[in-house]
């Protein structure tokens, strides 16, 4: 009985087969886009469906600060009480009244704007400064709440004298299981500051 000799494929012919076989695979599902938002022309504010208020009804709300490492030390007992709070709120404080705004910026929870709008709407005033005397803590729905109430006077950079006013609001996780080291810390949720009057 004769064998049949093995027929050997030429490594170019394999080759080329390879790659066909490769170029008949179905197409991978292409990333999905996701919708661009556009930050809104005041950073201080979020985005609303409603007129933009007159100069004397303006409200400057800065933006939530972004979320701090969770690769950070964990707090001691007293950096989550109200020294912890007071820390994150004079340093904001500090920071406006030395035009650092990134800094400033960064003591927000969650930013509604990036640093350079944030910078800018802050540019407006020449000088800044902060008085934010004692606050008051308070706990709900599984947090602890630090209300501080702020007054920011100076001069803009026309020349025209300002006061600002209103409540400073922190937020930390009130140790919850499962909270992130960075949801545990203090953080600024609101800085409702409106426009008084300047005799």
């Amino acid at each position: 009985m004769r064998s049949t000799p093995m027929r050997l494929i030429p490594p170019t012919v394999l080759a080329l087969t390879l790659t066909l076989s490769a170029c008949n695979q179905p197409d991978a599902p292409s990333p999905q886009t996701s919708d661009t938002v556009a930050l809104p022309d005041d950073p201080m504010t979020a985005p609303q469906a409603v007129p933009s208020p007159t100069p004397e009804e303006e409200t400057h709300a800065p933006p939530e600060t972004m979320l701090p490492s969770p690769t950070l030390p964990p707090m001691t007992q007293a950096e989550r009480g109200e020294k912890g709070a007071r820390a994150v709120l004079l340093t904001w404080a500090r920071a406006l009244e030395n035009r650092r705004f990134d800094e400033a910026w960064a003591q927000f929870r969650y930013p509604q704007s990036s640093r350079a709008a944030f910078a800018q709407w802050w540019s407006r005033y020449r000088t800044i400064t902060v008085a934010v005397p004692g606050g008051e803590m308070d706990a709900g729905a599984g947090s602890l709440y630090y209300t501080a109430a702020a007054v920011l006077t100076g001069v803009r950079q026309d020349g025209s004298r300002y006061r600002l006013e209103g409540d400073v609001v922190l937020r930390r996780v009130n140790d919850v299981d499962g909270a992130t080291p960075a949801q545990l810390r203090w953080g600024i949720e609101s800085a409702d500051l409106k426009d008084v009057a300047v005799d």
